[in-house]
């Protein structure tokens, strides 16, 4: 496909001057035609894509180590004033705030707000459970979905809140103190003839709290949210690799397999049986 094309293109010159003449160049359409397409495609304009793709090629250099005012340099900033307001409008933090945050993860670190509760026995019992709220995004950056930008989650949780507005979801997430510890969501299912069913979209705790029942308590909590609404299932998938004693733990059950129904075209293109999982609410 040509926007593919045209993707792929902007992301291998990402350190050059591109302009909409290159991209004509490259699939032979009007830069009008080339606007829509890249538009309709990323949501965002050429260049504010192309700016946007940069500037998240810069954040992974900076989480290698480099310097900022070289990253600077070579993605097109003059100064590294400007670099850096792009940088915190664009990812959502500061440039040394995500260095940090990828050096935690990198050496398998805990974030220290969270390493603190390691040595409580009774800490579980200080734990609350309720829906999720725009000002958590900082929290669920740093200790939930760490390998997303500031911004991604911060959007993220907009869209939550929204489509919980609008019955269509369930967004949970477990509180000790102002830390975010863990988060569950469903989704209600589109079709018509599926309507009375949610999916288990996401449901991840923090590591120092994992194996301590979380999980389960956070299911649980959806799962009544989820009854109150009017649904009458919960259902997901995963691969059979020994990743649905995961879910199972969690009160669901098998309920159907298709035989190698996940193929993963990559290395060495692994098929998985599909598994099939629902729990009554």
């Amino acid at each position: 496909m040509s926007v593919d094309r045209l993707l792929a293109y902007i992301e291998q010159h990402l350190k050059e001057n591109i302009s909409l003449v290159d991209l004509v160049r490259v699939v032979h359409y009007s830069p009008r035609q080339i606007y829509y397409m890249i538009k309709e495609a990323t949501g965002m304009p050429v260049m504010s894509y192309i700016r946007h793709q940069r500037l998240l090629k810069a954040a992974a250099e900076i989480a290698q180590g480099r310097k900022l005012i070289d990253v600077a340099v070579d993605y097109g900033f003059e100064t590294q004033a400007g670099f850096y307001k792009a940088f915190l409008l664009q990812i959502g933090c500061s440039p040394r705030e995500y260095q940090y945050h990828e050096q935690l993860h990198f050496t398998h670190k805990n974030y220290p707000s969270i390493e603190k509760y390691l040595m409580e026995e009774t800490i579980m019992d200080e734990i609350k459970i309720r829906k999720v709220e725009q000002k958590d995004a900082r929290s669920i950056w740093e200790n939930i979905f760490s390998r997303n930008t500031p911004e991604e989650v911060e959007q993220r949780i907009a869209e939550s809140i929204a489509e919980m507005e609008a019955g269509r979801r369930i967004h949970l997430v477990a509180v000790i103190e102002d830390n975010i510890i863990g988060n569950i969501v469903l989704k209600k299912e589109q079709h018509v003839l599926y309507s009375h069913r949610c999916s288990l979209e996401d449901v991840v705790v923090n590591p120092v709290f994992q194996k301590q029942g979380l999980a389960t308590g956070l299911f649980e909590e959806a799962c009544k949210s989820a009854a109150e609404q009017g649904f009458q299932y919960v259902t997901t998938t995963c691969r059979g690799d020994g990743t649905e004693n995961f879910y199972k733990s969690l009160g669901m059950q098998e309920c159907g397999r298709i035989p190698q129904g996940i193929y993963e075209p990559w290395g060495d293109f692994k098929k998985y049986d599909e598994i099939v999982l629902v729990k009554d609410c």
